[in-house]
């Protein structure tokens, strides 16, 4: 099971990438609305991105609950997926 460390890590990248954000300005605290200026259709690019990249599969009630980066976080963490290739993400994009 990847650590919050790694999971972090991973989800980072992945709105640093899709948003152009920088990732030193990307922490737990950041808010994807108001910081990353995500609307509806960025919440579900960002979902089938990270879908891709840690083979989760977000509901819609998920995406409607995740204000923060913790918040995808905390709902990768409860669901422990796991990292492919020993820890180090598979880059399917």
């Amino acid at each position: 099971m990847p650590s919050k460390e790694e999971i972090f890590s991973e989800v980072a990248s992945t709105l640093s990438e899709m948003f152009a954000f920088p990732l030193d300005n990307i922490t737990p605290n950041t808010r994807l609305v108001e910081d990353l200026g995500l609307d509806s259709i960025d919440a579900i690019d960002m979902a089938v991105r990270l879908e891709k990249r840690v083979g989760f599969e977000f509901k819609g009630s998920d995406l409607r609950a995740l204000k923060t980066v913790q918040d995808i976080v905390e709902l990768l963490g409860v669901h422990q997926f796991s990292l492919a290739n020993e820890g180090a993400v598979a880059r399917q994009e």
